[in-house]
């Protein structure tokens, strides 16, 4: 029981700085979309969300740290690398590409050919997993944090109910988007989701 806690403990270890590496991957990701891909809309942020998101990424770091299970690695870190963490990895790269692939059919919407900005509106979303969904970039970040949620293997429940509060966030921000293509555009897909493919 002793050797099974600690090989658990070692690979915790790993995961902790997997995971960590990941958030700022995907933090840095998301800073460069923002100031060289997005185009956004003439309206601005509130103040208490631009603080929000900022302390939230601030408290995701940290809530990493300490997590619920926190172990010495034994050996060398490549050692401790196993499945669950590959197949993490895989599904947040995977994850990864998704959301950015729909940043840019989004910016498109707003750019020319040339790709200077032609317009500030909102207009229908097409291509890629659009056809599919509404609101596939925040299917993407969903699918980021299951991602970190395998490579700490499953174990950490604080980490399952921080995917809980981003399935909730998302979805709900995703229907309040889809509903307003559904009002705004007469011709708009009856049988596309609005943030799970064929789901929901």
């Amino acid at each position: 029981a002793k050797f099974k806690a600690l090989l658990v403990d070692a690979a915790y270890y790993l995961s902790t700085m997997l995971v960590q590496l990941l958030l700022w991957v995907h933090s840095v990701r998301r800073l460069l979309e923002c100031l060289f891909v997005s185009v956004f809309s003439d309206g601005s942020m509130h103040l208490v969300q631009y603080v929000f998101g900022l302390g939230y990424y601030i408290v995701l770091g940290l809530t990493v740290l300490c997590s619920d299970h926190v172990g010495k690695g034994t050996g060398t870190l490549l050692s401790q690398l196993d499945w669950f963490h590959m197949a993490g990895f895989a599904l947040f790269i995977a994850a990864s590409l998704l959301q950015h692939q729909s940043m840019v059919l989004l910016a498109r919407l707003r750019t020319g050919k040339s790709g200077a900005v032609e317009t500030l509106t909102h207009r229908e979303p097409k291509g890629g997993w659009f056809e599919l969904v509404s609101c596939p970039h925040y299917f993407a970040e969903l699918l980021i944090y299951i991602s970190l949620t395998m490579v700490f293997r499953g174990l950490s429940l604080t980490w399952w109910l921080i995917v809980l509060y981003v399935f909730f966030n998302q979805a709900l921000a995703a229907q309040l988007c889809h509903d307003l293509y559904l009002n705004k555009y007469k011709s708009y897909p009856k049988h596309r989701k609005a943030f799970i493919p064929f789901v929901l």
